[in-house]
């Protein structure tokens, strides 16, 4: 594989900071990436019931998990970007940082692609809060491997129908891998929880500004989230098809109402058989289709990529034993999802 070849500028847009590469002076050969989505169960809501577990106890299980899949990029739902609940943390003023500054102490190599909490002069605090656009996107952050990455741009999109339970956001970012100089954008979100309508509103608000920012950069698209849509509904029966009409399908190749994947994307599924919501329960045979593992668990978290990308792999990640228990504490009460996408 030939190495990137390149200079970079830096440029001021909108108050944001951002990488110009110039054009790589040599770039060849295909590269494999790994992204994944995690739902990490935000902070605010901490509680110890069951087998749910306050962040503190979980973080070191969050980390675990993201830095065992060698990550290239991760989109993450629920990471709380607010000073106010500082004492719940371990490493950080916030549980944005707190997640950076911990899979960075045990050996990652990660960066937020903006670290600014809201949208407002004072980026910190939202209290008497004088809007300025900072590209702050809520609780849905990306992080990146700066081994592998370099950040090109970045920026966030508010939908504009929102629910009344929080607040969505479809942040994005162009990268450059720095082995080959290939560029792809990468965009994670987090639908309403409030209801179907909504929903389908905001998804057709992705499609129309994932297919701007493909079109108007000429770059390859991913999207991850958690989309609070399963597949056994009529939203799903919707959208999924359209997201493979714009261009970015299921990197998986599922269909609505199918727990069989007829026509494969991935050429590889492992933990394929799990659902990605776990409900906080041990025993997998709960949420999974355990007898017949050739089937494709109900997911609410899905990842998205240009359909002319290859997908070797496609993993469900959850720490289980033979027994189908899972092991030790739990990181959320979803199960983060990776895929392995090929560039070039």
């Amino acid at each position: 594989m030939k190495k990137l070849l390149c200079t970079v500028a830096a440029s001021l847009i909108g108050g944001l900071v951002v990488a110009v590469p110039a054009t790589p002076a040599e770039a060849g050969g295909s590269m494999n990436i790994r992204v994944a989505s995690f739902n990490v169960l935000t902070v605010s809501t901490d509680a110890t019931d069951g087998n749910r577990r306050p962040w503190r106890d979980r973080r070191a299980t969050v980390i675990r998990e993201v830095l065992a899949e060698d990550l290239d990029v991760l989109g993450a739902q629920e990471l709380n970007q607010g000073k106010y609940f500082a004492s719940r943390l371990v490493d950080g003023t916030t549980q944005m940082t707190d997640l950076r500054n911990g899979l960075n102490k045990a050996g990652g190599s990660f960066a937020l692609t903006n670290t600014a909490a809201f949208n407002c002069v004072d980026p910190s605090t939202k209290y008497k809060c004088s809007y300025r656009y900072r590209a702050a996107s809520g609780d849905s952050r990306i992080l990146y491997n700066t081994r592998t990455l370099r950040l090109v741009r970045q920026g966030t999109y508010t939908y504009r129908h929102q629910g009344t339970s929080f607040t969505s956001y479809l942040p994005w970012a162009t990268f450059e891998t720095k082995a080959t100089g290939y560029q792809f954008t990468f965009a994670s979100t987090h639908l309403t929880t409030n209801g179907d309508t909504l929903r389908r509103a905001q998804w057709a608000e992705l499609i129309k500004k994932m297919s701007y920012l493909r079109e108007h950069y000429n770059r390859p698209v991913m999207v991850v989230g958690d989309f609070n849509v399963q597949k056994f509904s009529k939203v799903a029966a919707d959208y999924l098809p359209a997201m493979k009409r714009a261009g970015f399908g299921d990197v998986v190749g599922q269909q609505a109402y199918e727990s069989r994947v007829t026509n494969p994307r991935a050429e590889r599924r492992v933990n394929g058989f799990i659902n990605s919501w776990n409900r906080l329960d041990r025993n997998v045979r709960n949420y999974s289709y355990y007898q017949d593992r050739s089937r494709m668990g109900n997911t609410i978290d899905y990842i998205f990529a240009s359909n002319a990308l290859a997908v070797p792999e496609y993993k469900l990640c959850l720490d289980y034993g033979s027994d189908l228990q899972v092991n030790g504490t739990f990181a959320s009460d979803h199960n983060m999802v990776r895929a392995t996408v090929t560039l070039g």
